[in-house]
């Protein structure tokens, strides 16, 4: 019996079978393992390879981990490793390389450096302090691959040391770390500190790094102007201590009520009554006082006592007002129409002091987080 003829149709479905059959997976793409090898884990068994950029030209140095590590803490590195692993178990070629090597051009190498050491409990290798910048730049890698959770226990040591020192460096640089790690003590603290260098007399907007940031600045500025207006208010009250002396309300005579003006025919002496003075001539010690301090008036913040231009901080006219003492003066012959004065004079500075020492100048986290007032309890404790 002669064979049956093939028809054309099962001729090309045959064909495309055989295509599919005999293609080959696709091939892993070239990875070349560094000459330099920085073993974080000696027994790890993953490189990370990372481009460290000089004025020469660019190279790679790997960074030895355990995959199960990294991804246990972020779950960025838990799919990069699944995608290689899946990559290998589909080829067929044959490879010398026993380890996974996932290479990371754009990432920041002093970062990662810190950031695998953290994340693989190598206490013993990291520093005791680093720069505002680098810890900047910790923050955002660790938000990249979702692990700020899993680093941030590593951190407080260094937003203390910053704290701690006599020149931290750049403060905003610090209050954007603090907020990417959501610390929340170290960002209240660091704002305030910010808050208290810029100018008593002009706006301040520090410059955000990233789109995130942005709108922090935008507050913090906010927060700046909130603060200057508080410290005129502030003044104000301590001055009008003094003015209230010098008013026609204030105005009486010795062995008469305030609001009392009896005539020469009213006395018993049958002379003019005798004004009081003691009042009005404590309020010119105090007034004097604060002039000395360069507490007010408001001149005194731009210009020196030599007339020069001077740009004075929040911080300095704060720590002016928080050693700042009442001025000694004899009231003695004060009569009962002025004895409160004497007390006011004393008990303002007093509140104003217990005031700055209370108050949060900066800004809090949880509130910042939640638009306005966080309803909750608040990690840094402050009034609302």
């Amino acid at each position: 019996m002669s064979p049956r003829p093939v028809s054309p149709l099962e001729d090309d479905r045959s064909a495309k079978r055989s295509k599919i059959k005999t293609s080959p997976p696709p091939p892993l793409p070239t990875v070349m393992i560094p000459e330099k090898v920085a073993e974080i884990v000696p027994d790890g068994d993953t490189i990370l390879v990372l481009s460290v950029r000089s004025d020469a030209a660019a190279t790679s140095i790997g960074l030895r981990v355990s995959s199960h590590a990294l991804s246990l803490a972020s779950s960025v590195f838990k799919g990069e490793f699944a995608k290689l692993e899946a990559s290998r178990s589909q080829s067929q070629e044959e490879t010398d390389i026993p380890d996974l090597v996932l290479t990371l051009p754009c990432d920041d190498m002093p970062a990662m450096l810190l950031l695998c050491n953290i994340l693989q409990l190598q206490n013993d290798k990291l520093p005791a302090r680093i720069l505002p910048s680098l810890l900047l730049r910790l923050g955002a890698l660790a938000g990249k691959y979702e692990c700020v959770m899993a680093a941030g226990r590593a951190t407080s040591q260094w937003f203390d040391s910053l704290y701690s020192a006599e020149e931290p460096g750049n403060i905003w640089d610090i209050v954007e770390a603090a907020y990417l790690w959501d610390e929340a003590i170290f960002f209240a603290r660091f704002t305030s500190i910010w808050v208290r260098r810029q100018s008593l007399t002009s706006k301040s907007m520090a410059p955000a790094t990233t789109l995130e940031t942005q709108k922090l600045a935008w507050v913090l500025a906010e927060r700046l102007s909130v603060v200057q207006v508080l410290i005129r208010k502030e003044i104000d009250k301590l001055v009008e201590t003094c003015a209230l002396t010098f008013s026609e309300d204030a105005t009486h005579y010795i062995d008469y009520a305030p609001g009392l003006s009896p005539t020469a025919s009213e006395t018993k002496s049958g002379r003019p009554p005798t004004p009081c003075i003691v009042d009005s001539e404590g309020a010119k010690e105090y007034l004097g006082a604060l002039r000395n301090a360069r507490i007010w008036p408001s001149t005194c913040w731009t210009k020196s006592k030599e007339g020069q231009a001077i740009d004075t901080k929040v911080g300095e006219l704060m720590e002016k007002i928080k050693l700042f003492k009442e001025p000694p003066y004899d009231d003695t012959n004060r009569c009962d129409g002025c004895a409160y004065v004497k007390i006011q004079f004393t008990e303002e500075p007093e509140h104003v002091q217990q005031a700055y020492g209370k108050r949060l100048w900066g800004l809090c986290l949880d509130c910042y987080k939640a638009g306005g007032i966080n309803p909750g309890e608040c990690r840094y404790q402050h009034s609302k």
